[in-house]
């Protein structure tokens, strides 16, 4: 759900998160995470378990084209922002949901982390799980979130009805592994999907750093690693055969590349266009970025989206949003004693 909403707020959107009295969005346990994916946004922090914060909660939610509703089926329902009720409340108003396992059957109030659905579909055979490693289903769900989201808005632009769209992050992963399913579900034999050929790998270089190699199935890439190399002798090598010898002749190309400096190893491939690039750190991204953080991946007439503006407190913009809705100085004053809202 963040992703997605960073996604929209880089287009444009105003986007209000609420959040719980600190210690907020569990994000923010993780300083890094929470400002990679809260830039440009409004935070609200609201006591839902309040009626007050509650209420105040559908006033905000009236005033918007789209809410998104993060929890578990029968914890939204106890909060009463289960997606059902807001559209009883606010039946113009569409519905994102995002949930572990959707929002109807046995399964719907299991919980779940990005390493539970890796491991419900399939991602994780013959893989070993990586605690901190990147979490793809947590990306592609916030991918399709913000796909579904975008649909609902237009939709509701030309003229259709408000709706509920439904995001289970078990069935974001079942997408990201698609082509192993696919095989499996039409008898398809192990070749029908991609498998990595030699040339297709990470390789140790003479003074220690690590080169990547992206030779894939164009014959002429592999030609041209083989000759920058001086092993013509591999060159015929179909892609059938690069796969099913990938061990061997991947221990070939290490050997050469050892044996060569790494600075003359970079330059025969960039003088024969091989695709390949160190392999670095994120430390040496940063410093090769040249800027002090990241924007969206998206453009618009080449311009870059989603400048940085900043990452919100919890509840750094309760006090504006709220008196949009004439919330007065001494309703806050009281709803802040009580404890339903950060301020």
């Amino acid at each position: 759900m963040p992703l997605a909403a960073l996604i929209l707020a880089d287009l444009g959107a105003d986007v209000i998160t609420v959040e719980r009295p600190p210690p907020g969005d569990p994000a923010r346990a993780f300083p890094a995470v929470f400002a990679a994916l809260s830039r440009n946004q409004r935070s609200v922090s609201l006591d839902l378990r309040d009626p007050r914060g509650l209420d105040l909660f559908f006033r905000l939610a009236g005033t918007a084209h789209l809410v998104i509703v993060g929890q578990r089926p029968h914890v939204a329902a106890r909060l009463g922002v289960h997606p059902d009720q807001v559209r009883a409340r606010l039946p113009d108003t569409s519905v994102v949901s995002v949930s572990s396992f959707g929002l109807t059957g046995r399964d719907a109030p299991r919980p779940g982390h990005d390493l539970v659905f890796q491991a419900l579909s399939g991602l994780l055979h013959e893989a070993s799980p990586q605690p901190g490693a990147v979490p793809v289903v947590d990306i592609v769900t916030g991918l399709f979130t913000a796909i579904g989201a975008l649909a609902a808005l237009n939709g509701q632009a030309r003229g259709g009805p408000a709706v509920t769209v439904g995001t289970a992050m078990l069935d974001c992963a079942l997408a990201l592994n698609a082509f192993a399913l696919t095989a499996e579900l039409t008898g398809l034999p192990a070749d029908a999907i991609p498998r990595a050929p030699a040339g297709y790998d990470v390789f140790p270089l003479s003074d220690g750093t690590r080169l990547c190699l992206g030779v894939s199935y164009e014959a002429h890439h592999w030609r041209a690693l083989c000759e920058a190399l001086d092993l013509p002798e591999l060159a015929a090598h179909t892609f059938g055969e690069r796969v099913g010898r990938r061990g061997e002749l991947n221990a070939r190309l290490a050997h050469r590349l050892r044996s060569l400096a790494a600075d003359e190893v970079r330059g025969r491939l960039a003088a024969r266009g091989v695709p390949a690039a160190p392999v670095l750190s994120p430390a040496e991204v940063a410093t090769r970025l040249r800027r002090p953080f990241l924007a969206s991946p998206l453009g618009l007439d080449g311009q870059r989206l989603g400048a940085f503006g900043g990452v919100p407190r919890i509840g750094r913009d309760t006090a504006e949003v709220l008196g949009d809705l004439d919330v007065d100085g001494a309703e806050l004053a009281r709803l802040q004693a009580g404890g339903v809202v950060i301020l």
